[in-house]
């Protein structure tokens, strides 16, 4: 039973319009078939608008109803009764039609109804059933009105009925089919052909209903003879035409049957319309009917002939040639690509005889018992293989499969199959055959023990180099099982697993494992195979080969043990950054135990803040692997498992392995040495604060002196204003100016303070950290010792670079520098005239950082002592203690700077020092 189709309406003809052009056909077609009432006015035994209604629902849809309901009210309610009686059969006419729609679409394939016999049949019985509803609402709505005569309701309600059942059949299948476009193309002899049909159905339904022949229709069947043209039309074109053809047919037909022509005319109109109307619905069946079974033969035939094309085009993309041996008359029919696989020419006949000729001396007899055997058997030949020799002398190995067919009675009557071409993989197997040979001897050399183990028959095959491997005797007969016991049991489990995933999946297995041989010794074996499935699906063989590997296990121990015993951290990693080897230290250090660590990525024990160029920092040493430190010149840390830090260096060694390349990084905990270094640098702190207590000791008579200035100037501009105020009349101009310049004194003297208080402070370097104009720090230290270099009658030049950038540092910490280089330049001069003592400081830009120099024309510093000069506790003087200039080298080292000493050709040394002029923050001074 076929599913209901919902038909919908086009798109392009949908909406109002095709509603009112609907309607109007309707009404036009309904007044048309009122002409032809005469039993009742609203009852007429010729109604095309039952057609037009049904083929309109089954090609726009069921949204076309309201047409039909308008069009039938419109043509009963000015025909005959009243409103309300032409309500009744508008809505019979249009749930008639709604209810043919539905059984055609539900039962019968919708608008494909005509393409098959069964499919007009069911149309039939659809129109037949659907149109009792319409003369049932109009017959009885007319009657109960009192528009219709109850004792003629049945000759009325009949009349209505066939008229309905004729149109459904008549009118439906010609919309229905015009509506679909053809996918038929007439040449010019069916063109032909179709006018002659066309002519001679004209002719003989004239013949027949225009009354051209005299003889009389009750002696004589003449209604057959446009029978004939209809049969034939649907024989030699499609259901269109053949709908078109009777369509015709009964036009003509009705017209002579209303002028009392042909043999349906009865006593009364109606009488001869329902008698020919029950002749033209018989005949619509039968010639619809016919021409779907023509149809259907037709596309049968085509699927037939395309699927033969189909097979001779794949038996010759596939190198086949077909043939079918008739058993009675020994013939051979046969492909053309069957000839030239044997040598045959295009026409030369071909018998059992003759066929065996072609074959190979060496199979020829071979080949006649399996023939026979055939014959005298079960009939099926499943494959049989031989060669042919060819009329150019060639040898050509053949495939073939055939199978016997008998006839009614059971005996032979045909065999038929397929021959290939299977020389080149003979060929292919002979050269499979001698390298498998080259394999094996290969493989030997190698050591290896090939194995192939048949799953279905369980049974497995192994070299004698095999057997020796796994300690199996010569002729000892294998199978899995046996395989099974001679695992050790602690990798029974394991092996056993990689072979179901092998068979489960079809991925490559892959294992090593350990072996007891009979003696009791432990042998390690590395296994890799491949599975074979067969055309089913299922595993079929699985073949690979066995390597001993013990020597390379021992040696994994051996290194294992050695790692083990390594006072630092060692892991390898691979390409992928995974951990395959760890050492006892590594659990200590970071906490976590082996088996948690293997196969993890080294990201698990690296800081997050560091992980995000972690992977690519890893992918660029694989790229240039060479023995190095890790982030040299950078601080590393490691992540242990309970989070924390651990301070770290961490050196690469590549290693190559049977697994590719690999990387082997030791780790050592530098915790204790770190806060060694933190402790050192903490001293050298203190040593540089006292060297600045010290410097301010030395400088304590010129700051006495840098103090007494401004107080002495303070206290006389004070007794000045003393004086001026005992006046009765003083100058307040005069006083403001003395007061101005004791606050001005003052200011001095807070400047002086603050100065000497800054040397005071004590703090960790980078503490006080902040962009500096370098010039403003020469500049500050020679205000702190004017004094004092006016004492030694030195005199200070200075060639500061303007616009200098800054610099990030401490203050304090550089004109502790500054400071130190100009007493050590006094010093050196110390035994010069006065006119001698000169002191040049300079600064400038180079490079990208910011330099200081500090020149004297004293004594040189002599070549051999030149290198120690910097080094702490090392002096030239009696009573010098050797820590300023060793600080000096602390401290702009710590500003990531640099500093060094040369002396000068004309007497004297220059000592210098340099800062970056971008620097983001202090260095560990360690």
């Amino acid at each position: 039973m076929s599913h209901e189709k919902e038909p919908q309406i086009s798109k392009r003809v949908s909406g109002l319009p095709v509603i009112g052009l609907l309607t109007l056909v309707y009404v036009i077609a309904g007044k048309f078939g009122l002409m032809l009432a005469s039993l009742h006015a609203s009852a007429s035994p010729v109604w095309p608008p039952a057609g037009i209604a049904l083929a309109a629902l089954l090609v726009l849809g069921y949204r076309a109803w309201p047409a039909i309901f308008v069009g039938a009210f419109l043509v009963n309610v000015t025909t005959a009764g009243n409103v309300a009686t032409s309500l009744a059969v508008a809505s019979g006419n249009t749930l008639e039609a709604v209810c043919g729609a539905w059984l055609v679409n539900r039962f019968a394939g919708g608008t494909t109804v005509f393409d098959r016999p069964q499919g007009v049949f069911k149309f039939a019985l659809a129109a037949a059933v659907s149109t009792i509803i319409s003369p049932a609402f109009g017959v009885t709505s007319l009657a109960l009105a009192g528009f219709a005569d109850w004792t003629n309701y049945g000759a009325i309600w009949l009349t209505w009925w066939l008229g309905d059942t004729t149109g459904d059949l008549l009118i439906a299948p010609l919309i229905i089919l015009w509506s679909i476009a053809s996918k038929r193309r007439w040449n010019r002899r069916e063109a032909f052909e179709v006018g002659i049909l066309l002519l001679l159905l004209f002719v003989l339904s004239e013949a027949v209903f225009g009354g051209w022949l005299t003889i009389s229709a009750k002696d004589y069947p003449i209604a057959f003879i446009c029978g004939g043209i209809v049969i034939w039309t649907a024989f030699r074109f499609t259901q269109r035409e053949t709908a078109t053809g009777i369509f015709i047919l009964s036009a003509i037909a009705i017209w002579g049957t209303l002028h009392r022509f042909g043999p349906f005319v009865r006593e009364t109109e109606n009488q001869s319309l329902l008698a020919l109307q029950s002749w033209t619905a018989v005949l619509t069946i039968t010639a619809m009917a016919l021409s779907a079974a023509m149809a259907e033969r037709r596309q049968a035939e085509a699927a037939l002939r395309e699927s033969e094309a189909r097979i001779n085009l794949a038996a010759n993309a596939a190198n086949l040639g077909l043939w079918v041996w008739n058993l009675r008359d020994d013939e051979f029919w046969v492909t053309e690509k069957w000839r030239r696989l044997f040598g045959f020419a295009e026409s030369e006949p071909v018998d059992t005889g003759q066929l065996l000729q072609v074959v190979h001396p060496e199979d020829r007899e071979r080949m006649k018992q399996r023939v026979q055997y055939v014959l005298e058997q079960d009939g099926v030949d499943r494959e049989s293989e031989y060669r042919v020799t060819r009329p150019d002398g060639s040898t050509r190995w053949i495939a073939g499969y055939g199978g016997v067919e008998l006839d009614e009675r059971g005996e032979l009557a045909f065999a038929r199959g397929v021959s290939r071409d299977i020389t080149e993989r003979k060929t292919a197997e002979e050269e499979l055959r001698e390298t498998q040979q080259r394999m094996e001897l290969a493989a030997s050399a190698a050591k290896l023990g090939m194995w192939m183990w048949d799953i279905v028959h369980d049974e497995i095959w192994l070299m004698d180099k095999g057997r020796g491997l796994f300690g199996f005797g010569a002729s000892e007969k294998l199978d899995f099982d046996r395989f099974r016991r001679v695992l050790h049991p602690e990798d029974r489990e394991s092996v056993l697993s990689a072979v179901e995933n092998s068979l489960r999946t079809g991925a490559e297995y892959e294992c090593e494992y350990r072996v007891v041989l009979p003696n009791g010794q432990i042998r390690w074996l590395a296994a890799r195979g491949h599975v074979e499935f067969n055309a089913d699906g299922q595993a079929a063989r699985m073949h690979g080969v066995a390597l001993d590997i013990t020597r390379r296990k021992e040696a994994e121990e051996q290194f294992r043990l050695v790692l083990d015993a390594a006072p630092n951290a060692m892991i390898m990693v691979n390409k992928d950054g995974q951990i395959i080897l760890i050492n006892k230290r590594v659990e200590s250090l970071f906490g976590y135990t082996r088996d948690e660590l293997i196969g993890q990525t080294i990201e698990i024990l690296v800081p997050e803040r560091f992980r995000s160029h972690y992977a690519e920092h890893r992918h660029g040493y694989f790229c240039d692997a060479k023995a190095r430190q890790m982030g040299a010149g950078r601080d590393l840390f490691g992540r242990r498992k309970d989070g924390s830090e651990v301070p770290v260096e961490i050196g690469l060694n590549p290693v190559h392995t049977s697994e590719g390349l690999s990387v082997l990084a030791s780790i050592v905990d530098i915790s204790e040495r770190k806060q060694a270094e933190l402790e050192v640098a903490r001293h050298r702190h203190e040593l540089a604060h006292l060297s600045r207590i010290a410097l301010l000791g030395e400088l304590s008579g010129s700051l006495a002196h840098e103090l007494n200035q401004p107080l002495a100037a303070i206290l006389s501009n004070a007794q000045a204003a003393q004086q001026f105020l005992k006046e009765d009349v003083f100058d307040v101009n005069e006083l403001r100016q003395i007061l101005a310049e004791i606050v001005a004194e003052d200011k001095r003297a807070g400047e002086v303070i603050r100065h000497v208080r800054l040397l005071f402070r004590k703090g960790e370097l980078g503490q006080h950290f902040g962009n500096l104009d370098i010039n403003e720090v020469v500049q500050d230290v020679l205000k702190l010792v004017r004094n004092d270099l006016a004492n030694q009658s030195v005199t200070v030049q200075t060639e500061l670079a303007d616009n200098l950038p800054a610099v990030q540092g401490d203050r304090v910490q550089l004109q502790q520098v500054v400071l130190n280089l100009v007493l050590n330049g006094c010093e050196a001069m110390i035994d010069c005239d006065s006119s001698e003592r000169q002191l040049l400081i300079t600064s400038g830009k180079e490079n990208g950082v910011v330099h200081v120099s500090v020149r004297d024309w004293g004594s040189s510093i002599p070549e051999e002592t030149m290198e120690r000069v910097f080094e702490p506790f090392f002096t030239t003087k009696a009573d010098g203690m050797g820590l300023g200039i060793s600080v000096c080298r602390t401290i702009i080292e710590a500003h990531r700077g640099n500093i060094g000493v040369r002396n000068n050709t004309e007497g004297g040394a220059t000592f210098h020092f340099s800062i970056p002029c971008t620097y983001s923050g202090p260095k560990n001074s360690t």
